[in-house]
């Protein structure tokens, strides 16, 4: 079998399944020959190795039973650069993004930041890659993220710019710490919601997901402690989902925040909040 016909083939096992069926089976090809999915144009009249084929089959498989893609082929394009990512880590969404570059914005020189739910480390990782003078923590309950977002930080060439710390949000962080910037992408879905999710974001680690009973329980805690962790005029943001705005405006305000800025994703749905701390 040649490249294009596996292509086409895997387009229509995956016809369904999600919602670019050519574009997936190309980057699951692409992984099996061990070359960027924009190679295989140059090789679409080769023929395939048997073994080749063989695990290009055992990938499609997968691929229909809802795992992603991404967890598939081991890695996630985030703010222009390439992460791994596995089972133990939430995959970063484009979305997010939205949050890096409104931090990039407003960081000045010698700028300490923390990020609470590093998972990967996209959002640590894209600050300390983009802003060179900056000092950032990656926070993170899960010892096998934090595994994730070191390997990622090394990758990137910022594993020194980085002090990861295993957290469940501040309680293992030292209160001698003040941070210009708190920053995180909890998890925020309500956790009857769960269930209702699509089969491939069921497959993401439910600790990465779960925001308890009203999906507000992470920025509940992270509000009412930040506090003692902020500088004064010192910056907290969040990815916030759907309908979160006002609840989240509310939390902030009542625990001294103010000047809050929220922010639209491409979408134009409410994405981020940005608040300051005024005591």
């Amino acid at each position: 079998m040649k490249v294009y016909e596996a292509v086409n083939l895997g387009a229509a096992e995956l016809k369904g399944i999600c919602a670019n069926p050519k574009f997936e089976s190309e980057l699951l090809l692409a992984y099996c020959l061990g070359i960027d999915r924009t190679k295989l144009i140059l090789k679409k009249e080769e023929k395939l190795e048997g073994k080749q084929l063989k695990k290009f089959l055992e990938l499609l498989n997968m691929r229909k039973s809802r795992i992603p893609y991404q967890y598939i082929v081991k890695k996630q394009h985030f703010m222009g650069l390439e992460f791994f990512v596995d089972e133990n880590v939430l995959i970063p969404r484009p979305d997010t993004e939205t949050l890096v570059e409104e931090v990039l914005k407003r960081l000045r020189k010698g700028d300490v930041i923390i990020d609470i739910g590093t998972g990967s480390g996209a959002i640590a990782i894209s600050i300390a890659k983009y802003f060179k003078n900056c000092t950032v923590y990656a926070v993170d309950i899960s010892k096998k993220a934090l595994e994730v977002a070191k390997y990622n930080a090394k990758m990137h060439g910022v594993l020194d710019k980085i002090v990861f710390i295993e957290s469940d949000v501040f309680s293992n962080v030292s209160k001698d710490l003040k941070f210009d910037f708190i920053v995180s992408n909890p998890p925020y879905i309500k956790r009857s919601e769960i269930e209702t999710l699509q089969k491939e974001v069921k497959k993401e680690p439910i600790i990465a997901l779960d925001g308890g009973p009203d999906g507000l329980l992470f920025y509940k805690k992270i509000i009412k402690e930040g506090p003692f962790y902020i500088n004064i005029e010192g910056n907290i943001v969040f990815e916030i989902g759907y309908g979160q705005k006002e609840a989240v405006t509310d939390l902030l305000k009542k625990n001294g925040f103010e000047d809050i800025e929220v922010i639209k994703d491409l979408s134009g749905i409410d994405r981020v909040i940005i608040a300051k701390y005024k005591l």
